[in-house]
């Protein structure tokens, strides 16, 4: 008696269906979000007084942005799990904000507006 040839291509077709789903996270745990997505009335003061109302934006060698800060953004954004608190935020510029868009900063940039903020 022969031995049936679908049985190892069925098992092949299976195995290369589970590795896809562990590659395209099928099955995976959503990442924890701050249930509360936006900066309160409050908080939004607390960051424009900080801020003395502009942009914190700052380019690497050059000032920092003189537009008027309209917009309170999550350093780390909440998209990728940064809570909505006030040492998470910052007081940005419409532009400069869109720009941001959801990139996690590096540790440098943090470190830079930390000492930034000492002096104003």
């Amino acid at each position: 008696m022969q031995p049936d040839p679908t049985v190892p291509l069925t098992c092949l077709a299976v195995a290369a269906l589970g590795v896809l789903c562990l590659a395209i996270g099928v099955g995976r745990k959503r990442r924890w979000r701050n249930p509360t997505r936006l900066y309160s009335w409050s908080q939004k003061q607390q960051l424009i007084r900080q801020a003395n109302g502009r942009c914190e934006h700052k380019p690497p060698l050059w000032f920092r942005c003189p537009a008027p800060g309209t917009e309170a953004d999550h350093i780390h954004p909440w998209s990728r799990g940064g809570p909505t608190e006030l040492w998470n935020g910052q007081l940005l510029c419409r532009r400069h904000n869109r720009l941001k868009s959801n990139r996690v900063p590096s540790s440098l940039y943090r470190w830079h507006l930390a000492r930034r903020r000492k002096k104003y």
